[in-house]
């Protein structure tokens, strides 16, 4: 699916879709794209790497986070430990960025995104007592 996704965002860019779409998503949400710090960091290490296109990042995104829930997947049916570190951190691994927008911008949409984020991470660290020797 998220490969059928990273093809999409490769056509859609080239067509120009994506440039419509992010426009009328940054008009509804009211989010200030491209001033934010994680954005400029982002940005600057694409500098160093080379000169890609931003479709081109999403794409190699989608691609890393399909080979991440694979992964992620393949270690559950197999009922191995570490796939449930794994789906703890691939949950959890986005609560930073989170709780940055919420300091920055908050909605009541980003607020409870971040607090079910942290339920579920929690939930499952707790459940499955994954730290509880550390």
């Amino acid at each position: 699916m998220l490969i059928a996704l990273a093809i999409g965002l490769l056509v859609a860019g080239r067509k120009g879709w994506l440039v419509e779409w992010s426009e009328y998503a940054q008009d509804q949400l009211n989010l200030a794209a491209g001033h934010g710090i994680i954005v400029q960091l982002l940005l600057r290490v694409l500098v160093l790497i080379g000169n890609f296109t931003h479709i081109n990042v999403l794409a190699i995104g989608a691609i890393a986070y399909a080979l991440l829930e694979g992964t992620e997947g393949v270690g559950l049916a197999m009922r191995r430990r570490w796939a449930e570190y794994l789906t703890v951190v691939a949950t959890g691994i986005l609560i930073p960025y989170e709780a940055y927008e919420v300091v920055h911008h908050v909605t009541l949409f980003k607020v409870g995104a971040l607090l079910l984020n942290l339920a579920v991470v929690g939930y499952l660290a707790y459940r499955k007592r994954l730290f509880a020797g550390i």
